[in-house]
């Protein structure tokens, strides 16, 4: 059975970590239960060359900034599929892979939201075109929101009412989907599909070994809505890291999230190798390492030998987790909250999501030293937590195979997540809290700040559109008509040509007699 599998992949030939290993999690999940995939990607050669799956290329929604143009596109797709017009350039591929399938699957990712539009509509023209061929869809690993403007949570439920199921990766987005879809949709809070991803050797410079000891940081080039401008917020971090070494006396090695495995690009400043040597270059304690930027599979045996992780990344959380060690998470927006706070609450740890703003006045140091010294009975409840994890997620994917084959059904209990250990005491813990409350809330009004002047802006540039689009016209209207005034001249002189052609003999001379006549009339 054939099986379309769209996620997050190879968007200009970037290697997104995270979204990768839940895309590269499906297709494994599938081929080994005796499926064949085909892959969804930004870049079809890249993604082909590294998972050795046929692979076509999504839609296009990234590439059209209105909304309107949007449905559009995918109202002219669909049309495509009922045999009523022709598809769109670009979009036959994608839509002969869809009618040779026998279901979709939406792989995980963080992306059904209002800021990440094009890829909420890709998502929906998929699935339209699965109910219109009808053939089955499936949703995992989903972060839903937390910024969800109402046109966009009926497409997300048009969406979730169709799949056979819905899978969720936290609490709050179970909460968000269950209160928009009810009992239309069958809504299951899962855990990270990246779980069940296994790692491999990670190619190590034997120049530059590992130190014995070491903790794993990974930090997003995205100021987000901390308040900070770019250069800050690699200060900031970099004075975190220092404070790291000097508290545990443990080296730090910075591996990226986001960027290229085909080639070494330190100067895309949304890239995280860019961030990672700013933060690099303002740490003072000489022991932050810049790592090359290396696969999921990599990564994750690189975690394994770590002592625990610290990002801004959501994914080293889900990796922590999996292979048995902490992970801490540095909140700098309301988007990393919800996710990291989910990631963490699945483990039994959710007070490791720690806000930026009170790391370093407050909350570092005893989180710090609480690591330190009670790292082994951490990691023995997170080894517990992770077979927990892979078991139930592993069950999820033969949930899916049999409902595909008819001889089962999906999962649809959720999964159970664990009390673990705190790091704090009474008072910290306190602390935290309010803490936590304050920073979301500012955290929430610049989100909603940003996306009202997103809003203004689109609406600024479509009104321009517009009256470009009505001077356009205008100039249009006065080119035709200079045409027209010019089509008229000719016509009126080819019709006197005619009338000279055809006048009967003597014509010529009558009208001068006739017209002597006149004038000698009123002469007298």
């Amino acid at each position: 059975m054939k099986v379309v599998v769209v996620g997050d992949m190879s968007y200009r030939g970037r290697y997104h970590l995270g979204d990768e290993a839940m895309s590269e999690v499906a297709l494994s999940e599938l081929t080994s239960r005796g499926f064949s995939v085909t892959l969804v990607a930004g870049n079809p050669e890249v993604s082909t060359r590294m998972y050795g799956v046929p692979t076509v290329p999504r839609f296009g929604f990234i590439g059209i900034p209105q909304r309107a143009d949007k449905i559009a596109h995918s109202d002219a797709i669909l049309a495509s599929v009922c045999g009523d017009a022709e598809p769109p350039a670009g979009t036959d591929v994608s839509i002969a892979a869809l009618r040779a399938a026998d279901a979709l699957v939406i792989a995980g990712g963080g992306n059904l939201n209002t800021i990440g539009e094009h890829h909420l509509f890709e998502r929906l023209t998929l699935m339209r075109i699965a109910k219109n061929l009808g053939i089955p869809l499936y949703v995992t690993s989903q972060t839903v929101g937390p910024h969800l403007l109402p046109p966009d949570q009926e497409l997300v439920r048009e969406i979730a009412e169709y799949a056979r199921v819905f899978g969720v990766r936290e609490s709050r987005t179970a909460e968000l989907m269950r209160g928009l879809c009810g009992e239309s949709a069958t809504i299951v809070r899962t855990v990270d599909d990246a779980v069940l991803l296994d790692g491999s050797v990670v190619p190590i410079d034997p120049a530059k070994p590992l130190p014995e000891r070491y903790i794993l940081g990974s930090f997003a080039a995205d100021e987000r809505t901390s308040g900070l401008d770019a250069e800050a917020y690699y200060r900031e971090l970099a004075a975190i890291l220092d404070q790291v070494v000097s508290v545990t006396d443990i080296d730090v090695l910075l591996v990226s999230h986001l960027g290229s495995l085909e080639r070494d690009d330190r100067e895309t400043r949304d890239f995280d190798d860019y961030a990672h040597e700013r933060i690099r270059g303002y740490a003072t304690s000489g022991r932050v390492r810049v790592l090359p930027m290396m696969s999921a599979r990599e990564l994750i045996a690189l975690t394994e030998g770590a002592s625990w992780t610290l990002s801004t990344r959501y994914h080293p959380l889900v990796f922590g987790a999996g292979v048995g060690i902490p992970a801490v998470g540095i909140v700098h927006s309301y988007y990393s909250a919800v996710r990291m706070r989910g990631a963490l609450e699945n483990s039994g740890m959710p007070d490791c999501a720690v806000p930026m703003e009170g790391w370093r006045p407050l909350l570092g140091e005893p989180l710090l030293r609480a690591l330190v010294a009670r790292r082994d009975e951490f990691a023995a409840h997170l080894r517990d937590v992770g077979g927990a994890q892979r078991e139930y997620q592993t069950r999820w994917w033969d949930g899916i195979a049999a409902d595909l084959r008819g001889t089962g059904t999906v999962v649809r209990d959720d999964y159970s997540y664990p009390q673990g250990p705190r790091w704090t005491d009474t008072e910290t813990q306190l602390q935290l809290s309010h803490i936590r409350i304050a920073t979301e809330s500012v955290q929430l009004t610049r989100l909603q700040i940003q996306m009202t002047e997103r809003d203004t802006d689109i609406r600024q540039r479509r009104k321009a559109v517009e009256q470009r689009g009505a001077r356009d016209q205008s100039a249009a209207l006065e080119r035709e008509l200079i045409a027209l005034r010019g089509e008229l001249t000719a016509l009126r002189a080819e019709l006197a040509e005619v009338r000279h052609r055809t006048r009967p003999p003597g014509a010529a001379l009558r009208d001068r007699i006739r017209l002597a006549l006149q004038r000698s009339r009123g002469q007298s």
